[in-house]
């Protein structure tokens, strides 16, 4: 009984962990389309890499800004929106432009943006700037 007990435990394990590489293997990057200035909005380009096909709306642009110029304690502008599309294949990784809004942030604040999938921001896709 002890036996069949364990080898179901490996098996749900086994099970558990088969489904892990499809969420690990998401990758991302931003990069910024020309400056960053106070009051206009910021064109940011973002790309996924990832195993599986991308749906509309999976995953989102968050903004963050701390008028301070510093990244510490809570952001004083935040901005987070689905990505609907079109995802265009841009060197074979799903590539798409959005723009985020600084029209009430100052210029010297320290912000970064990134991509997110549910609560989850995507590895390796945080671009840290500087408002102009």
């Amino acid at each position: 009984m002890r036996r069949i007990l364990s080898l179901l435990g490996m098996a749900a394990a086994l099970v558990a962990l088969a489904g892990a590489p499809a969420s690990a293997a998401v990758k991302g990057t931003t990069s910024l389309v020309g400056p960053a200035l106070a009051g206009q909005p910021l064109t940011v380009t973002a790309s996924i890499t990832s195993a599986t096909p991308i749906a509309p709306y999976e995953y989102s642009i968050e903004n963050m800004c701390w008028f301070s110029g510093h990244y510490s304690g809570h952001f004083d502008s935040s901005e987070r929106f689905d990505i609907a599309g079109p995802w265009f294949d841009v060197g074979g990784f799903p590539t798409t432009t959005v723009q985020v809004n600084l029209n009430d942030v100052p210029s010297g604040s320290a912000c970064k943006v990134s991509i997110a999938r549910g609560p989850t921001i995507v590895k390796g896709s945080t671009t840290p700037y500087t408002v102009n």
